[in-house]
């Protein structure tokens, strides 16, 4: 018996069908108050905060899909403040969201290095090396952020899609269960998970799994969740 194969990655603010929208970081505006201590102070701070606003402009550009804009206003933000972390980080994502793997590997990238803890970085970069199939790089950055943060479900969902694709489905099992313990109403962990039973020969769990998933979509109204989940059914009887 064949069953289809549709993986899907983190689809909130992540071989691959993939519903996700990598999450922005959110950010706060300065509220604009410049000491007057100094002229070097005061511009400092000035250009600190025309740089937010250039940010929130491409963030707002983002969600509306005017990628090209968000591009120009997070170029104008890196002008201002070429150690904007999260200029480089939303650009990454826009970069990322055009298929444009290389520009948003390095926006990450910059965004590490300015600030290397910064876990939605690691997400992001590994879900780009997800998409190009280089899984071990993929792994790397899922294991990286979670040792700064082990309670990201969607990191440990992606991990376990990395090592699926690596030929490892009793780690990936490993990973998809720890993510439905951090967030039981998990939809797509339960989904991959019951592709995984599926896997190994566990047709049982597997049922149970998809049949989780699809309850889970339900109630969110994810018709697309619902009705994939209610084909793996199909293909198990």
């Amino acid at each position: 018996m064949n069953i289809k194969k549709i993986f899907f990655k983190n689809p909130s603010p992540v071989v691959l069908l993939s519903l996700v929208l990598i999450g922005i970081i959110p950010i706060s505006a300065c509220n604009g108050s410049l000491s007057s201590s100094s002229k070097t102070d005061s511009d400092s701070s000035l250009i600190s905060v025309n740089a937010v606003n250039w940010v929130e402009q491409g963030i707002d550009k983002t969600e509306t899909g005017h990628y090209q804009q968000a591009i120009e206003n997070f170029n104008q933000a890196i002008i201002l403040d070429p150690k904007n972390v999260d200029a480089y980080f939303n650009r990454g994502f826009v970069y990322s969201q055009l298929k444009d793997f290389p520009k948003a590997l390095a926006d990450y990238q910059k965004a590490l290095e300015f600030e290397p803890e910064l876990v939605e970085a690691y997400i992001n970069r590994g879900n780009v090396y997800l998409e190009l199939e280089d899984y071990q790089k993929a792994i790397t950055d899922y294991t990286e952020a979670l040792k700064f943060n082990p309670d990201e479900a969607f990191a440990h969902n992606n991990l376990a899609l990395a090592y699926f694709n690596l030929g490892n489905p009793e780690r990936a099992k490993l990973e998809l269960t720890k993510a439905v313990e951090l967030d039981p109403a998990y939809g797509e962990a339960y989904f991959n998970r019951g592709l995984v039973f599926f896997e190994l020969g566990d047709e049982q769990k597997a049922r149970a799994d998809f049949q989780k998933a699809a309850q889970l979509w339900q109630q969110e109204g994810n018709p697309l969740g619902v009705e994939a989940a209610q084909e793996q059914i199909r293909l198990l009887k």
